[in-house]
């Protein structure tokens, strides 16, 4: 290479040189290009959450709008439901409880039961007349007043029925019903007033039993429970009254041995009888049968017993004795079992 050449080329390299020192930027110059790069950068995050959000927000519209519509169908689909199916299946679909899941009515049904009790205690009177001779004073009228005691009673029964839907939760039936008290053994001291005597008084016993036979209307109610229906119930009837082996021994003055009843000490009445009663039965599976448990009140009307008259050789004769007694009420708890068919 000549010396000509190596000064073009050295003459080239520097103008190059100067050519691209003047093309380097300065600090300043720096700075500001990357302060707005950074400016840049957070409006462009800025633009893209505000974007994000837009989105969202469109995107809950469309859901509310599809949720709305779709409420709106089932509504309809509801309503046409409900205009084309029977009152008590409409209500329960329209109530979201589905028909099928009610209970059921018995139709005829069968039940035995049995329990126990209280019985009040009653008003009770004996009336007749001694015969006396009138050396000793003539005829002696007899009305001797007290209450029996009040006790316990057990009792047992069956009755039958036919139950039927009336709406959407009642369960009305009609059914008879008989059932036999016992385990009354009533007592009392009477006395009679009278002028004859110092003190007239007697002690009876009244060994009972009683016959109810009943006509109740039940209502039951449906709940939400499955198998389990409470109910109540009322009834009227008749109810056969029967004593036997009556006493009424005279305890002032004493006459030892004497039972005043002693020709006839059996009666038997009939009256009338009333009774209201609360209970709940619980369904044994499908099976058609159930158990059930209630409270009674049993009301016995007033009752007359006629029994014979006093025939000893020892004693006075007698009319045959007149004993009324008043109302008696009793409560009782029962349970049973029962059975549809």
């Amino acid at each position: 290479m000549t010396a000509r050449k190596c000064f073009i080329v050295v003459a080239g390299l520097m103008a190059a040189s100067v050519a691209h020192a003047e093309d380097i930027p300065s600090n300043a110059e720096l700075f500001r290009m990357l302060k707005a790069q950074q400016q840049t950068i957070s409006e462009l995050r800025t633009e893209l959450k505000q974007a994000k959000q837009e989105r969202r927000a469109a995107s809950t519209r469309e859901a509310r709008e599809v949720a709305t519509v779709a409420a709106q169908a089932g509504r309809d689909a509801a309503k046409e439901a409900v205009a084309t199916t029977a009152p008590a299946q409409a209500y329960a679909m329209y109530a979201k409880a589905p028909a099928a899941s009610l209970a059921a009515s018995r139709g005829a049904y069968i039940g035995v039961f049995g329990g126990g009790g209280s019985r009040s205690s009653s008003s009770v009177s004996q009336f007749g007349t001694a015969f006396f001779p009138e050396i000793a004073g003539g005829p002696l009228a007899v009305n001797a007043t007290g209450r029996t005691d009040s006790g316990s009673v057990g009792f047992g029964g069956a009755h039958l029925g036919y139950e039927w839907s009336y709406g959407t939760h009642l369960l009305p039936a009609l059914e008879i019903e008989g059932f036999y008290l016992a385990g009354n053994q009533q007592r009392a001291t009477l006395v009679n007033p009278t002028d004859r005597l110092a003190e007239q008084s007697f002690d009876n016993t009244f060994p009972t039993r009683t016959t109810v036979v009943l006509a109740n209307m039940v209502v039951g109610f449906r709940t939400p429970y499955q198998g389990i229906t409470p109910y109540i119930g009322g009834g009227i009837g008749a109810a056969n009254v029967s004593i036997k082996g009556a006493t009424s021994t005279q305890v002032a003055p004493l006459e030892a041995g004497i039972n005043h009843f002693n020709s006839n000490s059996d009666s038997s009445v009939w009256t009338f009888a009333a009774q209201a009663k609360a209970g709940a039965r619980l369904a044994l599976g499908d099976s058609g049968a159930y158990l059930f448990g209630e409270y009674r009140y049993l009301y016995v009307g007033d009752v007359n017993h006629m029994f014979g008259s006093t025939a000893y050789p020892v004693h006075a004769p007698t009319s045959p004795w007149t004993t009324s007694f008043g109302g008696t009420s009793h409560h009782l708890a029962a349970g049973g079992i029962g059975f549809n068919f």
